[in-house]
């Protein structure tokens, strides 16, 4: 069962990756940082939902990149081995 978030913790994720689409990465903390940054989340509990989420996201798009570069035929490597 997965998490059910409210819709602005899913936009104020969502937007924050659009305006800063290299910036996020898939460590939470990091992504906390930069949620305290670029927002002016109230409470704690907020910002690292939006935190979270934005981990969430990016781990989608990592895993939407690589199933596009495994479509095209490309050569993959991760770690020692080739897929």
């Amino acid at each position: 069962m997965g998490n059910i978030r409210p819709k602005y913790i899913k936009g104020a994720a969502r937007l924050l990756l659009h305006w800063y689409p290299d910036e996020f990465t898939v460590d939470f903390e990091t992504n906390k940082r930069l949620v305290q940054q670029y927002t002016d989340a109230k409470t704690k509990k907020v910002r690292n939902r939006i935190a979270g989420y934005c981990v969430t996201l990016v781990k989608i798009q990592h895993a939407r990149d690589r199933a596009e570069i495994e479509e095209e035929g490309e050569v993959v490597f991760d770690g020692d081995t080739e897929m």
